[in-house]
């Protein structure tokens, strides 16, 4: 069969590999120049390793990302580090990532910490998520940790994460979160890069073409194909697709919601992050921004020139003004906050920056939503379905990404 998918990220490069494999004709269509989508990179002059768009790792749990490794012989790529996460809240920097962090956490009494680990421990033991998505995020939290934990711990991250839809999360979004969370987490020498271009030369090996630079912007340029599978967020498919589907399967997809990532990527001339914390939760609604990701305290920052980077951004609706102004405006917005984390922090420190912004980063995902995840099925028999809102209960991210592209290309097959 000749088989168009639609976008290059991980789920269309996984489906274009395994359906190659079995000999048929795949052509990928992707809009950007380089393949990879969210999880792709860039590089600079004096970098030996290309650097993620926006911050990226593995958990010990992802085990279809690491199962794609070991086959595309990336497993001496491979590795795991245990880095440190803090929150910052009160001004202050507080580790918060063990049982032994949470005893030394001080924002919380002894026994809302003691709460607070078995609280964790069962969800982390729990398998059953379908009741949990008949209730608020917002309503469990409050009732099974307590209300000042909640206020403390987790309203501000739901906030600053989902905005206006924050009291809207069902609690099986958050039990995913904490369920496949590890201390440990895994990286790739080169960046994701190399399991991006592992694939690609895979799938071109296999007599599969990666058309870069081409966008699909109707669906006449797609008749030729026997198959097709969109990639896409539901609203890209949507446009593209136009009146070709059903007007009610349009209206239900029409229905689903995304919101956008911005983050700004500074290069400096020392550490962020002065106390070796990896990834800094803020834990302040008057934030700008939620997550500080300072990556050399992850990664050696000698595979960046040596020069330490770091990560600055979150999540916000699409309409937002960040998605419409430059990157010294942002900057400008956010440097003053940047002083409230380190007060040591100038202007001087800063070697360059960059942004990097996508509206459809985070899918929002309504009360008992299992009953309304729409089919890697459409309507038409030859047109397919798999993109970020189908991998629930579980979040966004390259592990689901990649088992995506593994059940669409067997579902395609059959």
């Amino acid at each position: 069969m000749r088989i168009a998918i639609i976008g290059a990220g991980f789920t269309g490069l996984v489906s274009a590999l395994r359906l190659s494999q079995k000999g048929h004709q795949v052509f990928i269509f992707e809009k950007e120049e380089t393949a990879g989508g969210l999880a792709g990179g860039f590089t600079q002059k004096d970098w030996d390793w290309p650097l993620d768009y926006f911050y990226r790792h593995l958990f010990t749990s992802d085990q279809e990302a690491q199962q794609l490794i070991s086959e595309l012989g990336l497993k001496d790529k491979f590795f795991f580090i245990k880095p440190k996460t803090s929150i910052f809240k009160n001004n202050q920097i507080a580790q918060f990532d063990s049982p032994f962090s949470l005893i030394k956490f001080p924002y919380l009494s002894f026994p809302e910490k003691i709460r607070t680990g078995l609280i964790t421990a069962y969800l982390k033991l729990n398998n059953n998520w379908q009741r949990l998505e008949e209730v608020k995020a917002t309503s469990w939290l409050k009732k099974f940790y307590g209300e000042k934990t909640y206020q403390v711990l987790w309203e501000p991250l739901l906030k600053s994460k989902f905005g206006e839809f924050f009291d809207q999360i069902p609690a099986s979004w958050f039990w995913a979160r904490i369920k496949k969370r590890s201390s440990k987490l895994g990286y790739l020498k080169d960046s994701f890069q190399t399991l991006i271009n592992g694939l690609a030369k895979k799938i071109k090996v296999n007599g599969g073409q990666i058309l870069l630079n081409h966008e699909i912007k109707n669906f006449n340029e797609l008749e030729k194909f026997d198959r097709i599978i969109f990639t896409t967020p539901t609203e890209i498919f949507l446009k593209i697709m136009k009146d070709k589907l059903p007007q009610n399967y349009q209206q239900k997809l029409s229905q689903l919601k995304m919101i956008g990532v911005v983050y700004l990527i500074l290069t400096l001339k020392e550490s962020f992050l002065k106390d070796g914390t990896y990834w800094l939760n803020v834990n302040d609604d008057s934030f700008p921004f939620v997550a500080v990701v300072d990556h050399t305290n992850f990664v050696d920052k000698s595979h960046y020139g040596n020069h330490p980077i770091l990560y600055v951004g979150g999540y916000y609706p699409q309409n937002h003004r960040y998605f419409k102004i430059t990157k010294e405006e942002i900057f400008k917005e956010w440097f003053p906050y940047l002083q409230k984390i380190n007060p040591g922090f100038k202007q001087s420190s800063i070697i360059n920056f960059q942004l990097f912004s996508n509206l459809y980063a985070q899918p929002i995902v309504p009360l008992n939503y299992s009953k309304i995840v729409p089919s890697y099925q459409t309507p038409l028999k030859n047109v397919f379905l798999a993109c970020m809102q189908q991998v629930y209960p579980w979040d966004r991210g390259v592990n689901y990404a990649i088992a995506e592209g593994e059940k669409i290309a067997q579902l395609v097959n059959s």
